[in-house]
């Protein structure tokens, strides 16, 4: 069954991820990423192709929110594997653990509330996900920590699928919020997106992402989804590449 430990000490809640956003967060994410569905279908797709043939697997994911990223899994015929999903807000696990039930995924995934770091020392995952997460990491060496605290949990070879917004072009943040006004959004509330996307410090291109993989161990990336300035890659762990 599904288990759920706090941190050891009290965790903080996310900043814009609380009660008053998780019931929302699903709506708001199709209107904020075109294509979130078929984002995570696509995660699911690669990481089950690289662990095609295991009957049984362990996957970690970090930063689950709302489980979205999981339900793809009852469509790709592994019974046999098992899920950790990791999330510091408690609010956006209470819709993740409903949503995995009413799927039939709740008795094999495990839920930890907090961040990584936090989560116990068990047997190194076969997989991973990291979706949404990185960009809202400030600073280079703390999304370094935080790709390295991924990689000490996965085996050798491991697949990590890693989505997070790359770049800082001002026409398609035009074009995200254009699309934002044409669903419904607010004026002042995208005159607020604006100025968040203003302050915001992304990766700054997919070379200076790579840059980080390749510090972290992480071989071998390829693009499977694009949608603006959000991307989602496909890597593999190899721990002697590290540099």
């Amino acid at each position: 069954m599904a288990h759920e430990h706090p941190a050891p000490s009290v965790h903080h809640l996310v900043p814009g991820f609380g009660a008053d956003r998780a019931a929302h967060y699903d709506a708001q994410a199709s209107i904020a990423l075109a294509g979130v569905h078929a984002a995570y279908e696509l995660g699911v797709s690669a990481l089950t192709a690289q662990l095609d043939g295991h009957d049984t697997a362990s996957l970690l994911f970090v930063g689950l929110g709302t489980g979205a990223e999981l339900v793809p899994y009852t469509r790709f015929d592994v019974p046999g594997w098992r899920f950790t999903g990791v999330e510091p807000s408690d609010a956006m696990l209470a819709v993740a653990r409903k949503r995995l039930e009413a799927e039939g995924l709740l008795s094999r995934t495990h839920l930890h509330v907090g961040e990584l770091h936090t989560l116990p020392a068990g047997p190194p995952f076969d997989g991973a996900q990291l979706m949404g997460v990185l960009h809202h990491v400030e600073g280079e060496e703390a999304r370094l920590e935080l790709l390295r605290e991924v990689t000490r949990r996965l085996k050798p070879g491991a697949p990590l699928v890693l989505g997070c917004r790359v770049g800082k072009d001002p026409e398609l943040t035009n074009v995200e919020l254009r699309r934002g006004r044409a669903y419904g959004i607010p004026l002042d509330e995208l005159e607020r997106r604006r100025q968040l996307f203003a302050m915001m410090r992304p990766i700054e291109s997919d070379a200076a992402l790579f840059e980080m993989f390749a510090r972290t161990g992480l071989v071998a990336p390829r693009p499977i989804f694009v949608s603006l300035q959000y991307k989602v890659f496909l890597a593999r762990f190899e721990p002697g590449a590290a540099g």
